[in-house]
């Protein structure tokens, strides 16, 4: 895949908590971590995230948006961008809606089929008490597979539970898990998902708030990192095929006939080769680096493991 940029799809219901989480995302990378850097020109957008965080931050949360948010913005290594990074964060309705009749319901599933990562917020208390939420849940992970089965190379997604700091009771949880059953499903399947869950607050107390955007940049850096280690590998083999080839009878053979000599194309590949070997080395630190820093987030955000429900909540 081309990661000149990381486009990455929100998905989430009403009151989900996407525009609090994108806000503390932003906040936290726009500060830099460990080397990393968000920048964006949308100086507008930028004031409005860092705005809503400072509210976060004493306890007030923005109200449910009624329309879409697009940050476009570039990620950087140090001095050196390493891909662009576009979110698109869709209003909650917008899942729910007919392609036909909804403009954004249909640029949604067009976006889906060409995303390059996809976050699904759930709101955790409103899965454990409303039985609706397993509708809201199942229609999600319709989309999902759809985009999932558009994609050429593995699709990261991450679950984020939003609101993990105002359910403490393990019952809940336990509710919650059963209606987001089909989502966790769908994160461990393998195949061409990469996913992981993540409990995140978005208060007085964040946390949390950039595994989602670390988690999909480490997938996709690490597999293009492997992906480049392959087509090196096939080009050596190639060019070893071409040194054999290359030699004066292939040469005036090739010269009669009109075709490419071994020798021209052991040319072209010997340059392909060296441009290649200089992208390892690009890729090689910020590959590892998310990987190191997505730990150091991720601890304390893992949502508690499954437990039995009560059989008076089933």
């Amino acid at each position: 895949m081309d990661l000149s940029e990381l486009r990455l799809v929100a998905l989430g219901h009403g009151s989900a908590g996407k525009s609090s989480c994108l806000a503390a995302m932003y906040t936290r990378l726009v500060a830099g971590r460990k080397g990393f850097r968000l920048v964006t020109a949308d100086t507008a957008l930028a004031q409005h995230l860092t705005a809503t965080c400072k509210l976060l931050g004493r306890g007030s949360h923005p109200p449910p948006s009624s329309r879409r948010t697009e940050l476009t913005a570039g990620l950087t290594f140090g001095r050196r961008e390493v891909l662009g990074f576009a979110w698109t964060d869709y209003r909650g309705g917008a899942l729910t809606g007919s392609a036909a009749d909804d403009p954004e319901t249909a640029q949604l599933l067009e976006r889906l089929t060409h995303a390059d990562a996809v976050v699904v917020f759930a709101d955790t208390q409103r899965l454990a008490t409303d039985p609706e939420s397993q509708d809201e849940v199942r229609r999600t992970v319709v989309l999902l597979h759809r985009a999932v089965d558009e994609q050429p190379t593995p699709l990261p997604v991450v679950l984020v539970c939003t609101k993990a700091d105002l359910v403490t009771d393990p019952a809940d949880w336990a509710r919650a898990r059963v209606a987001a059953a089909p989502l966790e499903e769908l994160l461990v399947s393998g195949g061409r998902v990469r996913g992981t869950a993540v409990a995140v607050s978005c208060g007085t107390s964040t946390r949390g708030g950039a595994v989602s955007a670390l988690w999909c940049l480490s997938v996709l850096l690490t597999h293009r990192a492997d992906e480049v280690a392959r087509s090196l590998g096939s080009t050596r083999e190639l060019i070893k095929d071409l040194l054999k080839q290359a030699n004066g009878t292939d040469s005036t053979v090739s010269w009669f006939e009109g075709v490419e000599s071994a020798a021209e194309r052991l040319k072209y590949w010997e340059e392909a080769g060296r441009e290649e070997k200089a992208e390892p080395a690009l890729l090689d630190r910020p590959s590892r680096r998310p990987a190191r820093l997505l730990n150091a987030e991720q601890r304390g955000t893992v949502p508690p493991a499954a437990a039995p429900v009560p059989s008076a909540a089933r």
